[in-house]
């Protein structure tokens, strides 16, 4: 799997860092994120990012966005530590399993278990708010969805290959590009099927149409939304934040309700609206959690055109 002899040492640095982190009360855990954080922001880590992010968010409110400014990169460096606990140290185990069992508080667990009750498929729909790979794990293990994560390939190859393998350890599986679609298709065919979607990353067309997010239109995947209309399945808000005491809260919310239309481009793009209005309410509730150094706005951030949603012709 790793080849190169300074590869394995950064793998066994990272190793180390997992199980050392795992085993520490909370409020170490919690000291070392912030720690960490404090020194990203220092060294200016996509500082540029961040503020032009914040302006789109809060462009009123310049104290509001100094103060999450430095907020931001506190819950940056504490996501890192967490992410961590994704590898697979203990036994082949990741020490994600018993974090989620200690500091995980979780609630609509029926919500994903009534529509599997009523042969209906599930997509959980979230953002890159709080920790993804935490509010995943949970739904494995605490809400027992048999999970498929619609995410990217991590660089290097056998960093990937190592997180995959600790996903897999608790019951979290991926699908990535190419014939990411074909393996959506097939999960679903299965008992307490979910497959889960971070939507606020940027994908411009022909796969992703402009809605509005944080008042600014911009390129959005409309793979949920094609997904949702071809299958039927409910789409179920998922928020995870990190609370003042350092325990997780995750929860589902109920299924979004489905806006239908005539016009095939505009009922997918409509819809993607609604999701990512979802997205953006719960990314205000906790602000300071989200990834503000996600690249989210590129490409045409223009004024919507009149018929913009209809007359496009997407793939989805």
């Amino acid at each position: 799997m790793v080849r190169s002899i300074m590869g394995k040492v950064i793998l066994g640095i990272f190793y180390t860092i997992s199980l050392g982190y795992s085993f520490q009360p909370r409020k170490c855990q919690i000291f070392w994120g912030n720690l960490l954080g404090w020194f990203i922001g220092s060294l200016g880590f996509r500082h540029s990012t961040v503020e032009k992010n914040l302006s789109f968010a809060y462009p009123e409110d310049p104290s509001r966005r100094k103060k999450l400014l430095r907020d931001a990169y506190l819950n940056f460096g504490n996501l890192i530590l967490e992410i961590f606990m994704v590898l697979p140290s203990l036994g082949g185990k990741a020490p994600m399993r018993r974090f989620v069992s200690k500091y995980v508080d979780f609630e609509g667990a029926h919500y994903p278990k009534q529509a599997w009750d009523q042969g209906k498929k599930v997509i959980f729909l979230s953002s890159h708010l709080g920790n993804w790979e935490v509010m995943a794990a949970s739904g494995v293990l605490i809400a027992e969805a048999d999970l498929l994560l619609v995410t990217k390939r991590i660089k290097p190859r056998w960093l990937h290959q190592v997180i995959e393998k600790g996903r897999k350890s608790y019951g979290v599986s991926g699908a990535y590009e190419p014939k990411t679609l074909q393996k959506i298709l097939s999960h679903l065919k299965k008992d307490r099927a979910a497959v889960g979607f971070v939507l606020d990353q940027y994908v411009g067309p022909p796969a992703g149409v402009r809605v509005p997010f944080f008042g600014i239109p911009v390129g959005t995947s409309l793979i949920v939304a094609a997904l949702a209309k071809r299958t039927g399945a409910v789409v179920l808000p998922v928020e995870n934040f990190r609370k003042p005491d350092g325990r997780w809260q995750v929860t589902i919310a109920p299924a979004l309700v489905w806006r239908s239309a005539e016009n095939h481009h505009y009922e997918l793009a409509v819809n993607t609206e609604v999701f990512q209005k979802e997205m953006e309410e719960s990314i205000f509730k906790n602000p300071e959690q989200w990834l503000w150094t996600h690249r989210r706005f590129k490409g045409n951030l223009g004024p919507l055109k009149e018929g913009e949603w209809s007359q496009s012709r997407v793939r989805a």
